[in-house]
């Protein structure tokens, strides 16, 4: 993975049953961490599904993008956040 030197983690939170998360995660192949959500996403003001929220090292959320986030706008907000 391009990041995994780099400090980036990803995390996957579904609101889904643990086997349709299971069974999502191994379709597309995920090699991150997911779950289920369980109240993360009202803690985090999460307003959209999907939501891609960028967090900093304090745990502050610097970025998010209300629905889909195509692989050149994900990486080019990691580059950014990692300079």
């Amino acid at each position: 993975m391009k990041y995994k030197d780099k400090g980036v983690v990803f995390l996957g939170l579904f609101a889904s049953k643990d086997k349709e998360i299971k069974a999502f995660a191994d379709k597309f192949q995920l090699t991150y961490p997911v779950g289920k959500e369980s109240g993360i996403a009202t803690i985090l003001w999460v307003k959209a599904i999907p939501e891609t929220l960028f967090i900093d090292k304090e745990g502050r959320i610097v970025k998010r993008y209300s629905g889909t986030i195509n692989y050149d706008e994900l990486t080019t907000e990691i580059d950014t956040l990692l300079k």
